[in-house]
């Protein structure tokens, strides 16, 4: 699997420092799966041998070394002037230690847990990407440079717009151009004395400007000066002098000259940049962008006058709604009623901007007690509740508020708002329509789980999810039988997750139904595309959870599914976790009953983990069982869990059903279970899960163990 686009794909190796050889092989495995080119060592010694002679593209860093602490190594490193980048991982969630690691530098900080392996490749992507961009950046700041320096040169010796100022004989020369620039024909005045140039200054620049050109002939040093001036044919315009002195043999100035240039469509170009970088295009009030340099400024005077500052993030409650029955343009006329309504509650001192969407931020600045807060909020909530008559219509509208403090609940602006946008989703989740502190008490899992959800629904439409597939492979043969198809999610923010970080929330919010139904299909539909492609037919294994199986009318839902893709029922499996069948025994053995029926093959997931009724086990009509990773795992050291798969595959042996085995990762694993014959597995030793290009080759050439 190469991820890695070609511009980022280093010249100079990945190095790899860890002292657990298996560990580091499988990190080596991962990275060159992308494309790197790895080196490992296990000590930090052998590096600052190897770092001697050779340049590495980025460093993979073990905390913990034989010789030294990974702090010490990079403090070692930087001494010698080694700015090579590096993510520094360690076997214990510390956050501390991950503070002072970011601080010190490092791109990332990975925990060994056991999602490591799968996220490593988009860690290492993300840093040599961020690292090619640094460096691009800084070629791109030189050429700038050097182009500046160019254009700066071709201009004085262009002299475009040039004048020239006599001091003894005070005749002032004015080139064509620079006549042009003040909408006047060349020669006209014939003379040019200094107060008809005041004349057509505007009043308020021309004392920036006379200041300016006193100190010049005073210092006898160059001068730089914007004004405006009153044009005859243009109006007002910008304009930039630069002048410089010459002197006479005893130090006194006696000619002034240097050029001048119309800068008013670079400035109103810059203004309105500026004005699309700070303000939002609806309500015309600061964005985000101009939100977080308005809250530095509040934090400092804030930190100098000794008084409080309140962040209050505020989202308008079932906006959504209002979207979906009166449109998008209703919607736009609300947010813009609401940011004039919002206005009426704060002062000029303060700041009201707009994230985005419905959700707003204000700034109060030197407030002196929360209670202060309480009284903007609670104002805030009562304007917000009042109707607005938008094309006909009259909207109710209510506002979820969550209140951050400063200095209480954060000294930096990211911290102060992540901590009142936690209180806003509070006051969600209490019914709406009121306001909430910061409390740290908040569990920082509601932050995360309100950011997936945010995200979770939009990620279908962006094309964020994506199927990796996982041999099944039989022992003695080495032939793939099977793969199980595997859901992951590339997240623009948090990089890649595995299903265990966000399927628990799609259960929880319906979204099980709509994303399983797209795995389903994707992974029937690829399946028949290795077909048709003339690779070997096998069965793809897909899960079903809890609430997919006890959704409404699921055999017409997966009969659609199966017609639509073309793929022949026989290589589907559905594999269903052993809690979920036994819920309703009774009632889930007609479900399974219809499945079979149509052709489809049954599997019980986790076989072994939860409690199953013999009774039952024998009239469900199974196809197989796979024995649970954790059982496997400690296989060939842990009598309990040998006995364990031992007797699951006892069981299934009675019952006449399949057996296999996931997570075989040795081969002492594998020799094992075929010794008590279980002769299809699944695990690291075979494959890792890959994308479908990747599992393609391994269906056409086979796999090499």
């Amino acid at each position: 699997m190469k991820d890695l686009s070609e511009d980022i794909i280093a010249a100079e190796p990945v190095l790899i420092i860890e002292d657990d050889g298996g560990f580091a092989e499988l990190m080596q495995a991962a990275l060159e799966d992308l494309g790197c080119c790895c080196r490992t060592f296990a000590c930090g010694r052998e590096v600052f041998d190897w770092l001697a002679a050779n340049s590495a593209a980025l460093i993979i860093l073990d905390y913990t070394l034989p010789d030294m602490t990974g702090a010490a190594l990079i403090q070692r490193m930087r001494e010698l002037g080694i700015t090579t980048p590096f993510v520094m991982v360690t076997g214990r969630d510390d956050a501390s230690l991950a503070v002072e690691m970011m601080k010190s530098g490092a791109c990332d900080f990975m925990i060994k847990d056991t999602t490591f392996l799968d996220r490593l490749p988009a860690v290492v992507t993300r840093a040599l990407h961020e690292d090619s961009v640094r460096r691009k950046l800084k070629l791109t700041e030189l050429s700038l440079r050097q182009s500046e320096a160019r254009l700066a040169r071709a201009q004085k010796i262009a002299r475009m717009g040039s004048w020239e100022w006599n001091l003894d004989s005070g005749e002032i020369y004015w080139s064509d151009e620079l006549y042009h620039i003040f909408g006047l024909q060349p020669g006209d005045p014939a003379v040019i004395s200094t107060e008809w140039l005041y004349s057509l200054i505007v009043p308020l620049d021309l004392p920036v400007f006379k200041k300016a050109i006193l100190n010049s002939l005073k210092t006898c040093q160059p001068f730089n000066v914007v004004y405006r001036i009153t044009t005859r044919n243009a109006g007002e315009i910008v304009v930039t002098s630069q002048g410089e002195v010459e002197c006479d043999e005893t130090g006194r100035a006696c000619i002034l000259s240097g050029t001048t240039l119309d800068i008013t469509a670079r400035i109103k170009a810059e203004s309105e940049i500026q004005q699309l970088i700070n303000y939002d295009t609806l309500t015309g009030l600061p964005n985000r962008s101009l939100l977080h340099d308005r809250l530095q400024q509040a934090i400092a005077q804030s930190a100098r006058d000794k008084t409080l500052l309140g962040v209050l993030v505020l989202d308008l409650d079932r906006f959504k709604s209002i979207n979906e029955t009166l449109g998008h343009r209703a919607g736009d006329k609300l947010l813009k009623s609401i940011g004039t309504r919002l206005q009426a509650c704060v002062r000029e001192s303060d700041t009201l901007a707009r994230l985005g969407g419905d959700e707003f931020v204000v700034l109060l600045v030197g407030v002196a007690h929360e209670d202060g807060l309480t009284i903007v909020a609670k104002k805030i909530l009562a304007i917000v509740s009042e109707p607005v008559y938008i094309d006909g219509h009259e909207i109710y509208s209510t506002c979820s508020i969550g209140i951050a403090v400063y200095p209480l609940d954060g000294d930096d602006s990211h911290t102060l708002l992540k901590h009142a946008d936690l209180a806003m989703y509070q006051a969600k989740e209490l019914d709406r329509n009121n306001f909430q502190f910061f409390s740290r008490d908040m569990n920082i899992k509601v932050l995360e789980r309100m950011m997936l959800e945010n995200s979770m629904r939009k990620a279908l439409d962006r094309d964020e999810f994506f199927l990796v597939y996982q041999p099944q492979v039989d022992a003695r043969t080495g032939q793939i039988t099977g793969m199980e198809a595997l859901l992951r999610w590339q997240h623009p923010d948090l990089g890649l997750l595995a299903p265990d970080k966000f399927i628990y929330l799609a259960e929880d919010n319906g979204f099980i139904i709509s994303l399983g139904e797209w795995v389903l299909r994707a992974a029937c539909r690829q399946n028949k595309i290795w077909q048709d492609q003339g690779l070997p037919a096998v069965r793809v294994a897909v899960n079903l959870s809890a609430k997919q199986f006890g959704q409404y009318r699921l055999d017409e839902v997966i009969a659609s599914t199966l017609l639509d893709t073309g793929l022949d029922p026989r290589w589907l499996e559905l594999e269903i976790t052993e809690s979920t069948i036994m819920k309703d025994a009774e009632k889930n053995t007609a479900i399974l009953q219809r499945f079979k029926e149509m052709g489809i093959s049954l599997a019980i997931d986790d076989f072994g983990t939860g409690y199953s009724s013999l009774s039952y086990l024998k009239l469900f009509p199974l196809t197989r069982l796979k024995i649970d990773r954790a059982f496997v795992r400690d296989i060939t050291t842990n009598p309990d869990d040998a006995a364990i798969a031992r007797i699951i595959i006892d069981i299934a042996s009675t019952l006449k059903l399949s057996v296999i085995a996931e997570g075989v990762e040795t081969r002492a694993q594998m020799q094992f279970l075929s010794f008590n014959n279980c002769v299809e597995m699944q695990g690291y030793l075979f494959s890792r899960p890959v994308r479908a290009e990747e599992f393609a080759k391994l269906l056409e050439h086979g796999l090499n163990y």
